[in-house]
C-alpha cells in the first residue's frame, strides 16, 4: 500500500512540476519574446520540469 502511494504521490509531483515548468517558460516566453520565445522557453522549462520530476528531493532543496 505504501508503495502504491509513492507512486502516486511522485506521478503527481511530475504531472505538477512539468506542468509548471512548461507553463512559466511558455508564458515568459510569450510576453517578452512572440511565438518563437514561447515555443523555445516552454520546451526549456519542460526540460527543467521534468529534470525537478526525476530528482525530487534535490528540487526541494533549491526551493528551501
Amino acid at each position: 500500500m505504501i508503495k502504491v502511494l509513492k507512486v502516486v504521490a511522485h506521478a503527481v509531483w511530475a504531472i505538477f512540476t512539468i506542468g509548471l515548468g512548461t507553463l512559466i517558460g511558455t508564458s515568459y516566453g510569450w510576453v517578452h519574446h512572440g511565438w518563437l520565445g514561447a515555443i523555445v522557453l516552454g520546451t526549456i522549462g519542460f526540460g527543467v520540469g521534468a529534470l525537478f520530476a526525476a530528482f525530487p528531493e534535490t528540487a526541494l532543496e533549491l526551493l528551501g
